[in-house]
């Protein structure tokens, strides 16, 4: 499939760096965990984005390589001493060979040609390296008020749908074909408290709606003016509790 970068536009990075969760610190703590180790000494986060999973990925790495295609993007990247910033392709590292011992992917491999990437996440990995690829999904609930995820499943996604991604699996007779163990898989639910306002702003920051659009079917504040208007009703109070679900995958580099 053509890989898209919804992303790239100067105003859906911002909206993405500004409302967008912070739970990325939940997964690499998981992450040290599985791996049993405290710190890595060279790491690349692909598709780092605005730079939220580099922030937690720099807490136990000695150097940070982080790269994205996005040049919007990579510009609202906090400045951090032991991160560099890199453009470029997840299908087409720009490294030389067996430099990193960790690679990350935050909320990015459904967009990648798949394929393309673990070859190349294969050729810059040490022997024995780790791939960590994580997901983070709004999950539709409110604590507070169960009748929200009703109304984003027959309203939100009925009006802007989830456009296509890369849907493969990742089952260990999968990454075998290049060259990798899938030696352990998690999950886990964390929540995010939002006003109405940043919850619209979470809304406008996903594909589903950069896509409208990006295409001119809609103004950006048409579908704001939408979403304030159905979702006030599920906020009784200032604040809500949403509910979101991470899957994470740990792969090594085989012998």
């Amino acid at each position: 499939m053509a890989q898209v970068n919804y992303f790239s536009h100067a105003n859906a990075a911002d909206r993405y760096a500004k409302f967008r969760p912070y739970f990325h610190p939940l997964a690499i703590e998981r992450m040290v965990r599985f791996t049993d180790c405290a710190r890595f000494e060279n790491a690349l986060d692909v598709a780092c984005g605005t730079g939220q999973s580099t922030r937690a990925l720099a807490e136990v790495a000695e150097r940070v390589t982080a790269l994205d295609n996005s040049v919007s993007m990579l510009a609202l990247a906090p400045a951090l001493p032991n991160v560099v910033y890199q453009i470029g392709e997840a299908e087409a590292l720009p490294f030389a060979a067996e430099i990193f011992d960790l690679i990350t992917v935050g909320k990015a491999f459904h967009w990648f040609d798949q394929d393309r990437f673990l070859r190349e996440a294969y050729r810059v990995l040490k022997p024995r390296g780790w791939l960590f690829i994580y997901n983070n999904v709004f999950m539709g609930g409110m604590k507070e008020n169960a009748e929200l995820k009703p109304w984003v499943e027959k309203s939100y996604l009925a009006k802007y749908a989830t456009p296509p991604r890369a849907r493969k699996k990742l089952t260990n007779t999968y990454v075998r074909e290049f060259g990798f163990d899938l030696v352990g898989r998690d999950n886990f639910f964390n929540d995010a408290i939002m006003t109405p306002e940043q919850l619209v702003g979470f809304f406008l920051s996903q594909s589903n709606v950069i896509v409208t659009v990006e295409q001119g079917s809609e103004t950006i504040e048409e579908v704001a003016a939408w979403l304030d208007q159905g979702l006030q009703p599920f906020f009784h109070q200032p604040t809500g509790t949403m509910q979101f679900g991470s899957d994470v995958w740990y792969l090594r580099k085989s012998d």
